[in-house]
Formats: C-alpha cells, sequence, structure tokens
C-alpha cells in the first residue's frame, strides 16, 4: 500500500465516487472497479481491507471521474 494513502482514504473517495459518479449504486462502483459487487460490499463494511491494485484503481477512477487524487 502507498504509505501516502490510507486504507480510510482509499474508502473515502470511494464513497464519493460511489455517491457522485456511479447514482449510489455498489454494483455499478463494482463494474468501474472490475470487482465483485460482494467485495465492495465488504470494504464498505469493514469486513475486508482494500487491496494495493484496488487503491490504485480507486484513485484512477477519482482523478478521470472526479478530478482528483
Amino acid at each position: 500500500m502507498n504509505d501516502e494513502y490510507t486504507d480510510a482514504d482509499a474508502l473515502e473517495l470511494l464513497q464519493k465516487l460511489k455517491t457522485e459518479v456511479f447514482d449510489d449504486s455498489n454494483a455499478e462502483l463494482a463494474l468501474a472497479m472490475g470487482r465483485p459487487v460482494s467485495e465492495i460490499d465488504a470494504w464498505f463494511s469493514g469486513d475486508e481491507e482494500i487491496d494495493e491494485d484496488a487503491e490504485m484503481k480507486i484513485h484512477g477512477l477519482a482523478q478521470e471521474r472526479l478530478g482528483e487524487e
């Protein structure tokens, strides 16, 4: 994991993407992330940590879709 970011940062960006870009839909977010909906659900519930690859994808989507890093 990049030391610059924490799971909380990634989760906050993920929530922002979900709300602002993907109509508050875990299914649409999962499709964009290339991950199963169950994994997205587990991240939001705190049952699973966000892995490094997913973190990179979250930050990439945020840059692309929200104009953020």
